[in-house]
């Protein structure tokens, strides 16, 4: 503790003087008194205490001399100093990816404390908290109130995404108000080449040295073969020494194991014959490692199709709308066509149908066209959950097929239909519509796709918290998510893009009376540790400034405190009198 203002140190012979006039007052007073009178008082004066222990028994006595004591030691002003951070305000850029799960305590926890015990230095300078991630978003922005910073940080979580930081670092680049802002970045490693041509702010940042043990499942897939499935687990020692481990393969109450002994930094194929035909199957190491979010990872048997055969007698802005979507499309004489290639089929041939391939039929050649006016009605089906056919002219139709499901109409007749097993039918020519001009046709032509190569039963591989547009459809509207019977969260159609779940794993997703799953993987360099380092960037450092904390108002209170006792002790006494 040191103090600011010495001159007024000479206030100190107040309470001096206090202490003196309690020493010399007067303790009695003399008078002629009768000899027994005379005989008692002149005991008591030979039996009282010294001035010291007289002092004991006088509460107001100390009740003035502490307060006047705080009087002078508020006066010459004291203060403690401490150091705060250099910079006039802070951006926190949180790595809020998978990796820093790693390590016990984790890496995120560690770098919880770090930034509590920083923004504590701040000396109540604003902070601006951001997370990283596909969209950096932003906690708290420049906030001076060190329990709500606290409170900020405390509710961070890691959101297992790929973590962007790049990216992130642009975008806090933007909130840095003048070139006096420090940009903290607290993450697990962070290469220098990433600053190389930053020179507008400085950077501090906040890593890791420490070198993990790491054993992570890198790929898994499955394969049908003659004799059954195959599947193959690719294992990855991201350590600098052996570890013994187990390889798990699970399919409801199916499990097989497999142990091995990775050496340092080995790559393994670790592969599982003869599986039963389950659909899907999780894969799990069993291994001593500081980090076990890659530790796991699932796999759907199925996997989708990425191409589609076109009659060439069709329209060409049909094949022209299937390469939009990036497909591989292949154009076949009528004479060409496969019922049962297994690839889904573009055609106008009705007799197609009954085979075992999926089709997508344009027209028909068994019948003649009639004219339609009126607007398309459609009903509540994935084919039109992204594609509206509201502005779309059509001035033919062909007649429909009794037995297929309607899914929209014009004038009350049937416009598109969908098949028993599954077939789309679309009853009109491509040059009797307006539709290819519009953009919902492609939007068609891919949720098409979806439907015909898909799994009805599988919804798709998703990276945490990935937005993105699938074919849902219910009566409700509603879906709701689910993982190992836990209740996750709900997905409201028409609502937006599609959320996938933070955390990697297996969903199920539910709506009305209809399941689907889905799986949600790790982003393949969330699966490797590497040791990095503290260190700064950018201008050069601002010289460490120092914040001052007064005691007078503490002072302050602590005499009117006394001055409220004295005064009781003071009101005590004359009552007493």
């Amino acid at each position: 503790m040191r103090a600011s203002n010495w001159g007024m140190i000479w206030t100190a012979v107040m309470p001096l003087a206090v202490i003196l006039y309690y020493f010399f007052r007067k303790k009695y007073k003399d008078q002629q008194v009768s000899s027994t009178l005379f005989w008692q008082e002149r005991m008591r004066e030979l039996q009282a205490s010294p001035y010291l222990k007289k002092l004991q028994h006088h509460l107001l006595f100390y009740l003035q001399l502490a307060a006047l004591l705080f009087c002078v030691l508020a006066l010459i002003e004291p203060f403690s100093e401490s150091e705060t951070l250099a910079g006039n305000d802070f951006i926190f850029v949180v790595d809020t990816s998978a990796t820093m799960l790693a390590g016990a305590p984790t890496h995120f926890e560690q770098q919880q404390q770090n930034m509590k015990n920083l923004a504590a230095q701040a000396g109540g300078k604003p902070v601006t908290i951001v997370t990283t991630g596909i969209s950096p978003k932003v906690v708290i922005r420049n906030e001076q109130d060190l329990e709500q910073v606290d409170k900020a940080i405390d509710q961070l979580a890691v959101s297992f995404e790929k973590a962007e930081i790049e990216q992130t670092i642009l975008f806090a680049d933007t909130l840095a108000v003048n070139d006096s802002t420090i940009i903290h970045i607290f993450t697990d490693s962070l290469d220098r080449s990433v600053f190389a041509n930053k020179t507008g702010q400085s950077y501090h940042i906040h890593g890791f040295t420490e070198t993990l043990r790491n054993v992570s499942i890198r790929q898994f897939g499955l394969s049908k073969m003659d004799n059954g499935t195959r599947g193959i687990v690719q294992l990855v020692n991201n350590s600098e020494e052996a570890l013994p481990a187990t390889v798990r393969l699970s399919s409801g109450s199916v499990e097989k194991e497999v142990d091995v002994e990775l050496a340092a930094s080995e790559e393994r194929l670790v592969p599982f014959e003869d599986l039963p035909d389950d659909m899907l199957w999780q894969a799990t190491v069993e291994v001593a490692d500081d980090y076990s979010t890659d530790n796991t990872m699932a796999t759907y048997l199925a996997p989708p199709v990425r191409e589609v055969a076109i009659e060439s007698a069709l329209h060409e802005l049909i094949a022209s709308g299937f390469r939009s979507l990036s497909l591989d499309v292949t154009l076949l004489e009528s004479s060409q066509l496969k019922p049962d290639s297994g690839v889904p089929l573009v055609t106008n041939q009705r007799d197609l149908l009954e085979g075992p391939t999926p089709i997508l039929l344009f027209g028909r050649n068994d019948e003649n066209p009639f004219k339609v006016a009126g607007q398309i009605e459609t009903k509540g089906h994935p084919l039109f959950t992204y594609a509206s056919l509201d502005e779309i002219y059509v001035s033919q139709l062909y007649p429909p097929f009794e037995s297929y499901e309607t899914i929209a109409t014009i004038d009350d007749h049937p416009f598109i239909q969908v098949s028993p097993k599954g077939d789309i039918v679309v009853l009109t020519d491509v040059q009797l519509t307006d539709w290819p001009l519009s953009p919902s046709f492609p939007l068609f032509l891919w949720s098409a796709m979806e439907s015909l190569s898909g799994d009805a039963e599988f919804l798709g591989y998703f990276q945490p918290n990935e937005h993105r547009s699938v074919s849902l459809a219910s009566k409700t509207g509603e879906w709701e998510i689910f993982r190992e019977g836990m209740y996750s969260h709900s997905y409201i159609e028409g609502s937006g893009p599609f959320i996938a779940p933070a955390e990697p794993g297996i969903y199920k997703v539910v709506g009305d009376e209809k399941e689907m799953t889905m799986i949600v993987q790790l982003n393949s360099q969330e699966k490797t540790l590497s040791a990095g380092s503290t260190y700064k960037m950018g201008q050069v450092e601002a010289v460490q400034d120092m914040v001052r904390f007064s005691f007078v108002p503490f002072l302050i209170g602590l005499i009117l405190l006394l001055v409220v006792v004295e005064w009781e002790v003071y009101r005590r006494g004359i009552t007493t009198r």
